[in-house]
C-alpha cells in the first residue's frame, strides 16, 4: 500500500495566523470553512515528506520562524501557539 505523507506548521501569535514554512514571513493567512473540509487555512504550505528524518527538517524550518521575546521567567520565550500537521493519505 502507498502512503503520501504531507507536513504543514503554523503560528497563532496575537490573534494572527502566520504560515511557518512560507517564504514570507509577514503576510499572515485566513481561516476558511468548507462543508466538506471544515475548518482550514488558505494556501498553507505543506511538504511532502518521506520519513522522520523529512520531517524532522520541516519542523525545524518552522521553529525558526516562530515569534519569540523576552520574559521575566525566560529570555525566549515563544509568545504563541503554534500546530504541526503530519497528514496520512492512503
Amino acid at each position: 500500500r502507498n502512503y503520501l505523507i504531507r507536513a504543514s506548521f503554523l503560528e497563532i501569535y496575537n490573534e494572527n495566523v502566520r504560515d511557518l514554512l512560507a517564504k514570507d514571513q509577514s503576510k499572515t493567512c485566513d481561516l476558511k470553512e468548507d462543508p466538506d473540509k471544515g475548518v482550514y487555512v488558505k494556501d498553507l504550505t505543506s511538504f511532502v515528506v518521506k520519513g522522520v528524518g523529512e520531517i524532522n527538517n520541516v519542523l525545524k524550518v518552522g521553529k525558526k520562524n516562530r515569534s519569540v521575546g523576552a520574559t521575566l521567567m525566560n529570555a525566549d520565550s515563544s509568545r504563541s501557539h503554534s500546530i504541526f500537521t503530519i497528514t496520512v493519505e492512503c
